[in-house]
């Protein structure tokens, strides 16, 4: 792979680390907002998953959208639409507002997470694809580590709306990015063949350092490839996509319970606001190690394998974490070995994607895996809201909760991905 494949990857990871930043922005932001509008825990619950809606919608929308209009412009639009959001989100004067500006950016972040990850995967070679793809998905992980390494300091000094207004400057800064260094993927312009397809090939390759073609493939080979949401369901295609939908699902509603409670979890055993955010912060740097491990030993052991260990191991850690919140040292040391296997499985997922899926679907295919988990992922963060509000203890949310990561690992052990 040249250099200019390897700065679209790199870009690619910065927009998942945007992403990660942006979903997790809400949770930095909830002891402010609880303390400002005095938000019960139901209520709050609910707040949590909104922009989960929005992601649902948006990765199942925007992910087809990749496949037929070009990864390019679904990139800058998501971008747009993460950077008004947050926006709005940061401007909110009341509950209403803010939730309605949550779900709107939520629209955003999912059609980011299925256009990067397509992006990514067909600016690479079949050797390092696997690899890539897992290093963008990894991105989400360190978007959320340098989120709450800068956040904290930030929350000692200002409220819980500078969280969104830096996610907004963010998100702004890289439309340029995006729009002068990320071309238009080859597969996509050999398959759709826009007016001038060939030119704008021709064009990109020589901008990445390869050789130049003089025309374009035969129509009929371009053809060939399975296009449209109803083909993930088709040509050995249907189970894949079961299993991946439910282990996804079950995956999420954990990793959304662990990350988006921790904050409150750790301030309602009173600790301040940015102590909360630095414990987050330090499972996410065990997220970031854990997804760049799972991207360099995917290229020696079978994903599938490594994904069931991951999640098994994501789940015992998560139904252990209240045991172990004596002090803020022992939160962060749990906090970390956890955060390395669910960040880790989150990001696995996508390489699972990438050699289950064919170009011509992986759009599509990753957008409705990510829409309908992420739909069904509200659950994640709603669910112990209602339950904490019953009454029920902090060990026995967590078991439950810890349960969908679990079953996600005995699900994956069904799946055999083929690239077709």
């Amino acid at each position: 792979m040249s250099a200019g494949q390897w700065y679209v990857v790199a870009i690619c990871i910065g927009i998942l680390a945007l992403d990660g930043y942006d979903v997790l922005s809400i949770a930095f932001a909830a002891p402010g907002i609880t303390e400002e509008w005095n938000v019960s825990k139901a209520t709050l619950g609910i707040v949590l998953s909104l922009e989960l809606m929005g992601m649902a919608l948006g990765s199942i929308i925007m992910g087809a959208l990749a496949d037929s209009r070009g990864r390019r412009p679904t990139l800058l639009l998501g971008l747009i639409i993460l950077t008004a959001g947050m926006l709005v989100a940061g401007m909110a004067p009341n509950l209403y507002v803010l939730g309605a500006a949550r779900v709107f950016t939520g629209i955003g972040i999912g059609g980011l997470l299925a256009a990067a990850t397509a992006t990514s995967s067909d600016f690479c070679n079949d050797k390092n694809r696997s690899l890539a793809v897992v290093l963008v998905a990894g991105g989400f992980a360190f978007g959320v580590y340098l989120g709450a390494t800068f956040l904290a300091p930030l929350l000692r000094e200002y409220d819980w709306r500078v969280t969104f207004y830096l996610g907004a400057l963010l998100s702004l800064g890289f439309i340029p990015l995006v729009y002068l260094l990320v071309p238009e993927s080859i597969t996509y312009l050999e398959r759709k063949r826009p007016q001038g397809a060939l030119e704008r090939i021709q064009t990109i390759m020589k901008r990445l350092g390869h050789s130049v073609p003089d025309s374009l493939p035969p129509i009929e080979a371009s053809q060939a490839h399975p296009v449209g949401m109803a083909s993930l369901f088709k040509s050995g295609l249907g189970l894949i996509t079961c299993i991946l939908l439910f282990a996804y699902l079950g995956n999420v509603g954990t990793y959304y319970y662990f990350v988006k409670w921790i904050p409150m979890i750790v301030t309602d055993l009173g600790y301040s606001s940015s102590e909360a955010t630095n414990v987050l912060g330090v499972i996410s740097l065990g997220g970031v190690i854990g997804s760049v491990g799972l991207s360099i030993i995917a290229r020696f052991l079978p994903i599938r394998l490594l994904m069931a260990l991951c999640l098994v191991s994501a789940a015992i850690g998560v139904a252990a974490f209240p045991y172990f919140t004596e002090t803020l040292q022992s939160m962060k040391l749990v906090g970390f070995v956890t955060g390395l296997f669910i960040f880790a499985a989150i990001s696995g997922f996508f390489g699972l994607f990438a050699v289950s899926y064919p170009s011509s679907l992986l759009g599509s295919g990753t957008g409705l895996v990510l829409g309908i988990g992420r739909g069904g992922a509200v659950l994640g963060p709603m669910i112990p809201g209602f339950l904490f509000a019953t009454g029920m203890m902090l060990e026995n949310v967590a078991i439950i909760m810890a349960s969908g990561s679990f079953l996600a690992g005995l699900l994956v052990l069904f799946l055999r991905p083929q690239k077709l």
